[in-house]
């Protein structure tokens, strides 16, 4: 019996949430317009095949601050930069917290990341910080495109990812780019994905 363990991870309030829920096809989590509302990863079975192999989907929080969230887990090998994280960090920035504690989580138990970008935001400036922290977990990355906006015509839809792609080059650990936008539920999209 296999397991392969995906794990949804983004800037906070990017609808990871709302896409575990699009891809499961049930209400799990809570869903508000407001940042760090997952605070502990969550874990779901999302397919198991007759022979037990199993597909689980772990819905994580959010980066909130990846800059400063980056250069917390590169000090984390450290002393100083262990109490930081696990002592100072849980008693006055819980939400920081817990975005330290989803890394570790993700780096020690994933398979597989999907990264959830705002294809709307294409210079968001937590950008690169983020592709340092997915560059420290150490596991391959599919990038999904959340937020394209109304339906387009395919072509539109390939440049798009195409421009994702060229941008996110300098990344090895990015392995694909595709659209799967977390609100609207489209079979074709989940079936390239999965």
């Amino acid at each position: 019996m296999t397991t392969v363990t995906l794990s949804l991870v983004s800037h906070t309030n990017a609808g990871k949430t709302t896409l575990a829920r699009t891809l499961l096809g049930r209400d799990i989590g809570e869903v508000r317009d407001a940042p760090h509302v997952t605070e502990f990863a969550d874990e779901y079975l999302l397919l198991e095949s007759p022979a037990g192999h199993r597909l689980m989907l772990w819905d994580t929080p959010g980066f909130g601050d990846s800059v400063r969230l980056a250069r917390r887990m590169a000090q984390s090998g450290q002393p100083l930069g262990w109490l930081l994280g696990q002592v100072w960090d849980r008693f006055t920035d819980r939400a920081f917290w817990a975005s330290q504690q989803a890394l570790r989580h993700v780096r020690g138990g994933s398979d597989v990341l999907l990264y959830l970008v705002n294809a709307s935001e294409p210079e968001a400036g937590y950008l690169d910080a983020e592709m340092q922290l997915l560059a420290w977990i150490g596991k391959p990355v599919l990038v999904l495109l959340n937020q394209l906006g109304p339906p387009r015509a395919p072509d539109a839809e390939a440049r798009e990812a195409e421009r994702w792609r060229e941008r996110l080059a300098r990344w090895p650990a990015v392995r694909a780019v595709l659209a799967l936008d977390a609100f609207a539920r489209c079979w074709v999209h989940e079936a390239v994905l999965l």
